[in-house]
């Protein structure tokens, strides 16, 4: 299983399923939802993914959307910027919005922030945004827990795109970039 998400492209082939959960098919007034949902043997994901990467081929040439990225990229490491807050409540829908749609949770729930390119971020700033983000993450949800179990064992974790390969086993490319005339390099 394979989807596109921000430019990347993310193989789920070594988990037993996944699912672009952002489609329409799950949206829902007032909640926002995480890019994608999948499961292995050992845990549930829901997986947001945020692109900051240049997506054109020509430096001197930016898009619309390259410059809202940097924007938003900027938003990651502003102490008074919403990001933290908005992340912790995409999860939280997410969360609900599976639960309301039928969904169970009987492993452990990994919640992932793929923030790509993430290198570009100090240390200690990514330090300070993973404990920033972590105060708006539920940090368990005692929700009929005789029927919900693993409610309470929330994992929270803001990889790399090399990292979620390595530690996930979510293989992530980068799709070709299109030239300013419209054609891919």
């Amino acid at each position: 299983m394979t989807f596109t998400e921000s430019n990347l492209k993310f193989d789920f082939s070594a988990f037993e399923t996944a699912e672009q959960y952002d489609s329409l098919d799950n949206q829902c007034a007032g909640l926002k939802i995480v890019d994608f949902v999948a499961e292995d043997s050992d845990r549930q994901y829901f997986i947001e993914v945020k692109n900051y990467a240049n997506t054109s081929v020509d430096p001197l040439i930016q898009t619309a959307m390259d410059i809202r990225r940097q924007t938003d990229y900027r938003m990651l490491t502003d102490p008074a910027a919403a990001f933290p807050l908005e992340m912790g409540m995409k999860f939280k829908d997410s969360i609900l919005r599976w639960l309301a749609a039928g969904g169970d949770f009987y492993k452990p729930i990994a919640l992932l922030l793929v923030i790509n390119p993430h290198e570009a971020m100090k240390p200690k700033a990514r330090l300070k945004l993973i404990k920033r983000i972590s105060g708006y993450i539920p940090a368990g949800m005692n929700i009929a827990p005789e029927r919900y179990p693993r409610m309470n064992t929330l994992f929270f974790d803001m990889p790399t795109v090399k990292e979620v390969g390595e530690l996930y086993g979510i293989n992530v490319t980068v799709r070709a970039l299109t030239s300013p005339n419209g054609g891919a390099d």
